[in-house]
């Protein structure tokens, strides 16, 4: 007999492994996929990655291109430095964290006693709502906050004397709770966890006495400071106002409650899982509306009256589930609702309440059975598995980079503006300017009446326009997008090139300092104001002095780029101060490829520059 405990450990390690292989094999065509979407300002775009002074601004600073995520930027960071900008790493980096959640979810489910623990932990693991969190790179924040939560369970756990030998563990007390600030520094969505704490002890028929609410105030406080300081966060450094997501209270309610049925509905049956799902249209005047939260009300109802039937297993699921989505379910207003008000990364942590409900059902059912029945659902078990996988592996194939994830964000959802536009963005950039217009020109349709979005798309597909030689229309365009945007500095830059490119010099000067008086920084308005000063015909419009001034700063401000240095060289010629124009043209010219246009532009200027201040 004694042989037999050991003989059960071998045969679990050996499925945990097998799951794990199955796992890698269903997230590998993902693995080799680029960038995507924000992956730019997250990685790599992102100066604190790699900025002298860029762990403390991750840390202190409101610099951050998203949400205050300072432990997932601190990991990008660091890989940053170890493998640069191949997306491959941090797949792999996001897949391990996942593995690792899954286990955790598994040792949890076992320390609470949970029938099925091992079946949720692989389900949570192949599942395909899972593919966004994992095979996008920037939802890091998903996997590590999980992570850091799963640790700090288990530690609760072994705090309050649910381990395996009974007793407390002091010492694990602080390491739950400086484990669940590091879950809070990696996402905000953990600031509901302290409601996991009160349903494991109120699961176990624990009494919560004034001792154990006083051990639990801290993780509320700290729940709740992060929680409001997203909330502020969101508001005044992601803009998202209300009046730019005009959605009343009650509205909420309803987009609430409608959301956690569609989640529960993509977990039981996961077809069409889109990166951007179609936006819905709320409206509490509508009777259909109000199906979801009746719905939720008569759930919620029927698990209580039925408690003493069904245990309170079920009433702890639900109330975990809920939870956990509340945050990012439509009671706070996030700037993501601009695209569509769910996303599968949502819930993420929040789906181990139903697949561990699920699981201890299938296993008590399969305890009653006979041998043969019991085989059956061993194979019944690992057939879903099977097809989990199968699933994911196909989800994980439209991360292999942007186009593909447009493409099928479109197969699924033909009217997201989002994806067109994105798309549109991705054809211009690789020279398909005709097929990126059309992007542009259906998103414009699509979402033709929303301020934010609309002059985005105006934006980019005026950009398109330019590149293709249509002036007229894209100096249209930009205006339009000026008079939605007066301080959008990039609009009023690309529209002094239209009108340059139209002959008008001294408009696109108006243009230009527009561009700089809304941002002052802006490197490239301040290089094309500076060109036009110094090389303007047009007695009224040149002004090499002041043309100096602003080389200069666009100069400081890059530490010396080509682009502003060739501008800087530009305006100490027109200033007849040829030595010094002679050395900015080389100092650009070393630090560029001496074959590409610029590079053989600046070394063309070193030559013109150099006879032209030989004694005569």
């Amino acid at each position: 007999m004694s042989g037999q405990p050991r003989t059960d450990r071998r045969w679990q390690a050996a499925g945990i492994i097998a799951v794990a292989i199955l796992a890698i094999v269903a997230y590998f065509p993902a693995m080799h996929g680029g960038f995507v979407w924000d992956d730019d300002a997250y990685v790599s775009q992102n100066p604190l990655l790699t900025a002298p002074d860029g762990l403390w601004n991750i840390w202190f600073s409101t610099d951050q291109p998203s949400q205050y995520f300072p432990l997932v930027y601190t990991t990008f960071r660091a890989e940053r430095a170890v493998w640069g900008l191949h997306p491959t790493g941090y797949h792999v980096v996001n897949l391990l964290l996942h593995l690792a959640d899954a286990l955790l979810v598994g040792l949890i489910l076992r320390r609470l006693r949970i029938p099925g623990a091992w079946l949720a932990a692989a389900i949570f693991l192949l599942h395909p709502v899972q593919v966004e969190s994992v095979a996008w790179i920037t939802e890091r924040k998903n996997v590590l906050m999980a992570f850091f939560l799963g640790l700090s369970t288990l530690a609760w756990i072994r705090f309050t004397g649910l381990s395996r030998d009974g007793r407390a563990a002091p010492r694990a007390y602080w390491t739950s709770l400086a484990l669940y600030a590091a879950a809070l520094l990696s996402k905000t969505t953990a600031c509901m966890a302290p409601a996991a704490q009160v349903l494991i002890h109120w699961l176990r028929r624990e009494r919560i006495d004034r001792r154990r609410w006083a051990q639990m105030a801290p993780f509320l406080a700290m729940g709740l400071a992060m929680g409001l300081f997203t909330v502020w966060w969101e508001r005044h450094h992601q803009g998202t106002r209300p009046e730019l997501l005009p959605l009343a209270p009650v509205e909420r309610l309803l987009l609430s409650s409608r959301a956690l049925w569609f989640y529960l509905g993509k977990l039981a049956w996961p077809v069409n899982l889109a990166f951007s799902y179609p936006a819905w249209h709320i409206d509490a005047r509508e009777p259909g509306a109000w199906m979801w939260p009746a719905l939720c009300a008569a759930a919620g109802v029927a698990l209580w009256r039925w408690r003493a039937r069904i245990g309170r297993g079920p009433i702890a699921a639900a109330a975990f589930y809920v939870a956990m989505l509340l945050p990012t379910s439509g009671v706070i207003l996030l700037a993501t609702f601009a695209y569509s008000y769910v996303a599968d990364h949502y819930q993420y942590a929040a789906c181990v309440g139903p697949i561990a409900l699920a699981c201890a059902a299938w296993q008590r059912t399969t305890l009653r059975l006979g041998p043969r029945g019991r085989a059956a659902s061993g194979v019944a078990a690992a057939l879903l598995l099977v097809v989990l996988a199968t699933l994911t592996w196909r989800q994980a194939r439209a991360y292999a980079g942007p186009e593909a994830l447009w493409r099928d964000t479109l197969r699924k959802n033909p009217r997201s503006w989002l994806a067109h536009n994105d798309l549109g963005t991705w054809l211009h950039s690789h020279g398909k300017v005709d097929e990126a217009i059309e992007h542009f020109r259906r998103a414009l349709e699509i979402e033709r009446g929303n301020p934010w979005p609309e002059a985005r798309i105006r934006y980019n597909l005026a950009n398109a326009l330019a590149r293709r030689g249509d002036l007229a229309e894209a100096e249209g365009l930009y205006r339009q997008v000026l008079e939605r945007r007066p301080l959008d500095a990039p609009a009023a830059n690309n529209l002094g090139n239209v009108l340059m490119a139209s002959g008008r010099a001294g408009e696109a000067v108006r243009s230009y300092r527009r561009a700089v008086e809304s941002d002052p920084d802006y490197v490239q308005a301040l290089v094309n104001l500076a060109r036009v000063l110094a090389t303007a015909t047009d007695a009224s419009v040149r002004d090499p002095v002041q043309a100096v001034a602003l080389a200069e700063r666009a100069a400081a401000q890059t530490g010396g780029d080509p682009e502003s240095m060739m501008a800087l060289a530009t305006a100490y010629a027109a200033s007849g101060r040829l030595a010094e124009a002679e050395a900015a043209a080389e100092r650009g010219a070393a630090r560029t490829d001496p074959a590409s246009p610029l590079g053989r532009e600046l070394r063309r200027l070193v030559e013109a520059y150099r006879p032209a201040r030989r004694p005569m």
